[in-house]
């Protein structure tokens, strides 16, 4: 399957953008259809770490578990489920704009 490329320009400081986009508790603010999401006992995130994200899909709240198989912060983060319906490959690149 093609993978699917978003992108879009924010106004704030790299640091401050990728700590919104990789914190498991703001999933639900930017994500349609996610409910909620947790780190691994609460810790930082790292590599190997496992997440647990709850996803709506379709009627159903499921549970999801991805693993965190990149984080090099304020840059690059991956991961990669390993289990539940859906196990997405999902990367998350941060860049500063270039004026």
């Amino acid at each position: 399957m093609a993978p699917i490329v978003t992108s879009i320009d924010i106004d704030r400081p790299q640091n401050d953008v990728f700590a919104y986009v990789t914190g498991r508790t703001r999933f639900a603010e930017w994500q349609a259809g996610v409910e909620g999401g947790s780190t691994e006992g609460g810790t930082s995130p790292h590599v190997g770490a496992s997440c647990s994200t709850t996803r709506r899909v379709g009627c159903t709240a499921r549970q999801v578990t991805p693993e965190i198989t990149k984080i090099d912060p304020p840059t690059a983060w991956n991961i990669h489920g390993i289990d539940g319906p859906i196990p997405a490959i999902v990367g998350v690149t941060v860049e500063p704009l270039k004026w």
